[in-house]
């Protein structure tokens, strides 16, 4: 009789205690869960009937790369690392735990959050709430209650590619102005007030600046569009179809936070980017608009920061990898490779140090996809 695949698997999976709802487990909340006491990895990972088939990772190579991922992680190498989950070609074929990661508890992202607003607008658009062509009109035009007679000049050229794009030219004597305004001024009474308060909006001013302002006036444009809440809508169209597990914070004005204030499973961000991979669909079904999705993953866009995704070359093995990717403060990827057809998900509470979770996947994992 021959031999069947070699998995490799250490421990049992780890869960949040009975006691704890993951829907619950805030940013303050993840803070309170104790390290693991030893390392969870799996190259055969269960199937948890959650929607995302499963697969083994036999590749040549793959016992020592696990060992020395494994290895390095213990002795520090990555910091807090808390997960590591790879998938490919359909499958999740590699799930790794350590210190706060939980199967079941949803992990803060940071700023793929602002990615995460961009996939619920890919639903959006998906479901004919809005369409392609949207992107290039002005955001004030979805914006009925804004008096158009108070706002700075140039305002009306700001558009939802600008914003997707970080490229809105808002300007504000302090850097936290936005984040001032509290809940005097709800939805569209918040946007009034910053596009009444910003320097007026000039080609110059309509550069580059990484905010979670941008994102904002995306998340208020949907929540506009539901005619009813867009929390309702990332539960029911985003966080529904793809069985995600997730806790949501808003911020003052009434909407989602949108620079960061998301939790989700490694497992539910992995079935995102599985979704974004393969074109917007998931398990058969087309969940993100298709035209959208090619946006995103568009290369001739080169490197830089489009539709809320980082488009980024690194080294491996030798050689050159592209990835298009969410990614958040102290280590949160959701990274795409398109050229292995891989999907790799790291979640961690680093101190800065934000791109050692991703060394830690091009430095072990991605080799052995590499010719």
């Amino acid at each position: 009789m021959g031999c069947g695949p070699i998995s490799l698997t250490a421990g049992e999976l780890p869960r949040l205690p009975k006691a704890l709802d993951p829907k619950k487990q805030s940013y303050s909340e993840q803070k309170k869960l104790p390290d693991l006491t030893k390392t969870y990895f799996s190259t055969s990972p269960q199937d948890l009937d959650d929607g995302l088939d499963v697969g083994i990772l036999d590749l040549p190579g793959t016992r020592e790369a696990i060992k020395a991922l494994v290895a390095d992680d213990k002795a520090g190498k990555y910091s807090n690392l808390d997960s590591i989950l790879l998938w490919r070609d359909g499958k999740l074929i590699f799930e790794m735990y350590n210190r706060r990661g939980r199967v079941d508890a949803p992990h803060f992202t940071m700023s793929i959050t602002k990615t995460l607003t961009s996939v619920t607008l890919g639903r959006a658009i998906q479901v004919g709430l809005l369409k392609i062509e949207d992107l290039d009109k002005p955001v004030i035009s979805f914006m009925p209650e804004i008096d158009r007679s108070k706002i700075q000049a140039g305002v009306e050229t700001i558009t939802m590619r600008d914003a997707l794009y970080m490229k809105s030219g808002l300007r504000f004597p302090e850097k936290n102005f936005p984040q001032t305004l509290g809940r005097k001024y709800p939805r569209q009474k918040y946007f009034q007030k910053l596009f009444e308060e910003t320097a007026p909006i000039t080609p110059k001013s309509k550069q580059y600046k990484y905010s979670g302002t941008d994102p904002s006036l995306i998340m208020m444009i949907i929540d506009i569009k539901t005619r009813g809440t867009v929390q309702k809508f990332i539960a029911k169209e985003v966080a529904g179809k793809f069985g995600a597990i997730y806790c949501w914070d808003d911020q003052g004005c009434g909407i989602p936070k949108c620079g960061a204030g998301s939790s989700f499973t490694s497992r539910s961000l992995l079935k995102i980017g599985a979704a974004i991979i393969q074109g917007g669909k998931y398990n058969g079904e087309q969940l993100l608009s298709a035209e959208y999705v090619k946006l995103i993953m568009d290369r001739k866009k080169g490197e830089g920061y489009f539709y809320h995704f980082h488009n980024r070359r690194k080294k491996t093995a030798g050689k050159d990898v592209f990835f298009i990717s969410g990614i958040g403060a102290g280590g949160q990827y959701m990274a795409t490779f398109p050229e292995l057809n891989i999907v790799a998900v790291a979640t961690a509470h680093n101190q800065k140090q934000i791109n050692l979770p991703l060394n830690a996947i091009l430095e072990h994992l991605i080799p052995l996809f590499v010719e």
